[in-house]
């Protein structure tokens, strides 16, 4: 029992937490923490459900943080700044002896191909953006189309480059036909003059290369204020275009992932030489200008190449600086729409009708094959977080791997900046929590699979917003994740009758309105068969053996990895009973330090450190914690699912202590490939048995490391996910959706 002064002293740490959280929320960086002040705020307020979600609507924009920046409507001023920019630089280098020089390559790998009309202080800007940004080995090839100013004396100062200067203007798709066919590099990079190359955006364009279907690869183009230009094009039914997201935020989630596209517009276009050359290149039918870039892209898809989106291939463009501005720009793009139709009218019948309804299912091209996935899970799933999270990582990149189109929608949390660093570019990013009506009528509907993630998301997904009834023009796959009502049994079972939780809804029930179920093992799966649900599914986890090579006297450490999402948790309940009533018998045995990592252990746990108590909270690498570890303890005493801290410390080499209540959802051999104890007295000799026996420790190690390679391979892995897109969606191609019915 707890003295008074003991509770008192606890109160006050708490308490003082509370405060520093408080205070650190309100740091410009911190939005997650600012999420859960904001959050706990809303949810003690005295008010109906509704009110609250308004209210906490309201915190999400002005306080946890925009979802968007306002941007200069007006563009004039930013091309006005951008000219005097020009003019000046263009006096400065005219007026002296400097000269602008290219590198030398023997053997380039892009041929920059920049065709100019005038607009000489633009052009100088443009060429000097490449030679600064450029990185990549390059050769430049400058088209002068008969410019009346001081083009020409601008392009006497220019080194190294080939220059070809024709006599009259014969246009854009001629010029860039003349470069081409001098060009030397594996890839022709086609650079608008008016355009400035962003730092390694050529780099980020190239590596998309890598896989041999890649036809052509565009960029982000921001116009002169910085405002999107285009992320990528789409070609509608009746051959018009438009550029995705024309005058929105270009650091919206929706314009930062890697996607298939119809066309990438000419200015910035990236595809390899011999494929231009193949293909006859820019077609004559569209000089001088405009539709030859959309024409070509089509070509490419007709030959069963791709067109690629690459948002970190960022580019400023001026606009229409030499063409006689936006107006005669038009009327030009109106005369080649009519040949365009024509040309591709079989092809132009498959796509999308010109309506802004429309856009989210067009903006990814007609001709991908995958099917088109929407994953929702409670926040972006990283590795790190624990809970499950790693599992639905490797769900996203496995369905990314078999060439589908995915957006990973956030529900119960805020989409927050940087999320990429261990989520494939080719996710998209959506914040479900803040536009959930976009979610609903736009992304479901353009969805050919919804794939949930936990069952309280699906809960409020068909309660709230796709009633009884309501028919579903996509298929639905609940992953259970976990049966977390025996969790709560388990619960219950320690905490004995005084305390009564229950779900706010039945976790079966849910289960049987999807049209196919996913679970994490075996006997899961047993159940929700014999609940009467028909279809399930197994996906495990994905895992290959990776041991360090540190030898066991070379160990010192035990070690626990895992992720704490609140006081109230399996990780945070097992970590505090092992400090408590396993760890002062295991640290007296063994004189060995233990050390706690995983997100939110630091926030939870901290307050258990101690000299041979480390709590380090998350980690960027694991390695080095596995690599000094001898012994992994899982001493878990209610959970469902399976653990994947287990599964993964195994994979790295550290031999296994854990509870029977893991063990009872691993299903290994006790004393072969781990040590298993039921009570706080045999979990501590087991720790102090593997920690001191050599020989028991390198047995359960090499055991455990075949146990993953055989039950969690990556192959085995990609069959399960395969084998549930091949039941709710046939023959694995995407519907039919240029006219979906709404939710």
């Amino acid at each position: 029992m707890r003295s008074p002064l003991q509770n008192l002293k606890e109160t006050i740490k708490r308490q003082k937490k509370r405060a520093r959280t408080l205070i650190g929320a309100f740091r410009p960086v911190n939005v997650e923490d600012r999420y859960r002040v904001v959050l706990g705020v809303c949810t003690r307020l005295p008010l109906p459900v509704g009110a609250k979600q308004r209210v906490l609507s309201w915190g999400l924009r002005h306080i946890v943080g925009r979802t968007r920046r306002a941007l200069p409507e007006d563009v004039r001023p930013a091309q006005e700044a951008w000219d005097k920019q020009g003019r000046a630089r263009l006096r400065q280098l005219l007026q002296g002896d400097e000269r602008l020089a290219c590198p030398v390559a023997e053997n380039p790998t892009v041929s920059f191909i920049v065709v100019l009309h005038n607009s000489a202080h633009l052009s100088l800007l443009s060429l000097e953006s490449v030679i600064a940004n450029a990185d990549v080995s390059y050769e430049l090839i400058v088209v002068d189309n008969a410019s009346t100013d001081e083009t020409g004396l601008m392009l006497d100062r220019l080194q190294n480059a080939k220059i070809i200067r024709n006599e009259t203007n014969v246009g854009f798709g001629p010029a860039c036909m003349q470069a081409a066919a001098c060009a030397a590099g594996e890839y022709l990079c086609f650079f608008n003059n008016d355009a400035l190359l962003g730092p390694t955006a050529m780099s980020a364009a190239l590596a998309n290369f890598v896989n041999a279907s890649v036809g052509a690869v565009g960029g982000k183009v921001l116009l002169a204020n910085g405002a999107l230009q285009e992320a990528g094009n789409i070609v509608w039914s009746d051959g018009s275009t438009l550029g995705y997201g024309r005058g929105d935020d270009p650091q919206s989630p929706q314009y930062d992932f890697r996607r298939l596209v119809d066309y990438c517009s000419g200015v910035f276009l990236v595809t390899p030489r011999r494929l231009f050359a193949e293909l006859g290149g820019f077609s004559s039918e569209f000089a001088p200008a405009y539709y030859e870039d959309a024409d070509y892209c089509m070509s490419l898809w007709q030959r069963g190449f791709q067109v690629i989106y690459e948002p970190l291939a960022v580019i400023r463009h001026y606009e229409s600086a030499t063409s006689g501005g936006n107006e005669f720009a038009q009327a030009r793009m109106a005369e080649h729409q009519k040949i365009f139709s024509r040309k591709w009218n079989a092809q132009l019948q498959r796509h999308y009708a010109p309506d802004p309804s429309h856009i989210c299912g067009a903006r990814i091209a007609l001709n991908s094959s995958g099917l088109r996935i929407l994953y929702i899970d409670d926040r972006v799933p990283h590795r790190t977080l624990g809970a499950g999270y790693p599992r639905s990582n490797d769900i996203l990149s496995q369905l990314v791997a078999l060439g589908h189109n995915v957006t990973c929608s956030t529900f119960t949390f805020p989409l927050l900046r940087d999320e990429y660093y261990d989520i494939p570019r080719e996710v998209e990013l959506f914040d479900g929590l803040r536009d959930r009506a976009a979610l609903i009528n736009d992304y479901c509907r353009w969805s050919d699979v919804v794939w949930v993630s936990r069952p309280h998301n699906l809960h409020v997904l068909l309660t709230q917003y796709m009633p009884k009834g309501t028919p579903r023009p996509f298929r639905l796959v609940y992953d259970a994740e976990a049966i977390f009502s025996d969790r709560i049994r388990q619960k219950q079972g320690l905490e004995g009758p005084k305390t009564k939780t229950t779900l706010p809804y039945d976790e079966l029930a849910l289960a049987r309105s999807a049209d196919t179920v996913v679970v994490v093992s075996e006997s899961d799966r047993i159940a929700m068969l014999q609940s009467g649900i028909r279809s399930v599914h197994v996906i495990g986890f994905r895992l290959s053996p990776a041991p360090a090579s540190t030898t066991f006297a070379q160990r010192r450490t035990f070690l626990f990895v895992g992720g704490v999402h609140g006081s109230d948790n399996p990780n945070a309940d097992s970590i505090r009973y092992f400090c408590r009533a396993v760890w002062p018998a295991v640290q007296k045995a063994t004189g060995a330090s233990f050390i706690v990592a995983g997100y939110g252990t630091d926030e939870i746990l901290g307050a258990l450190n101690s000299s041979t108590i480390h709590v380090l909270g998350p980690q960027e690498d694991l390695g080095p914690l596995y690599e000094g570890a001898r012994v992994f303890v899982v001493p878990t005493r209610y959970a469902a699912g399976l653990p994947f801290k287990a599964y993964e410390a195994a994979a790295f080499g550290v031999p296994l202590v854990v509870s029977d209540i893991i063990a009872r959802q691993m299903k290994w051999r006790d004393g072969i490939d781990y040590l298993v104890a039921d009570s706080a007295d045999i979990f501590a000799q087991q720790c102090s048995r593997l920690y001191g026996d050599e020989s028991l420790w390198e047995t359960l190690r090499a055991n455990a490391l075949q146990r993953v390679s055989d039950e969690l391979s990556p192959n085995a892995f990609e069959k399960s996910i395969r084998s549930v897109l091949n039941e709710v969606a046939g023959d694995g191609h995407s519907q039919d959706r240029t006219t979906p019915d709404p939710l």
